[in-house]
């Protein structure tokens, strides 16, 4: 039997695909840097709130993980700036 020949995309559907696969890996991307942003923050608050000190545990936590994830954030856009992207 002969093999069927797979369907030649166009350059435009090729675009999309690309495009699609691109949104969605960058899409899981951010969702692990925001769960590892916020893991960072809640190790460095839960000590001080298991002390005892729940307001200040809370606002350092907070303090550490939107300073991780605003890091990351910000070397991203450079990157992509920098490559012209």
């Amino acid at each position: 039997m002969a093999k069927r020949r797979p369907k030649q995309l166009t350059p435009a559907e090729r675009h999309a695909l690309l495009m699609k696969r691109r949104n969605l890996l960058l899409g899981i991307l951010w969702t692990f840097i925001v769960i590892v942003a916020s893991l960072y923050g809640y190790a460095h608050g839960y000590p001080l709130v298991a002390a005892g000190q729940t307001g200040q545990g809370i606002l350092i936590g907070l303090a550490y993980g939107v300073g991780a994830l605003l890091a990351v954030m910000i070397a991203f856009y450079l990157n992509r700036k920098l490559r012209g992207l």
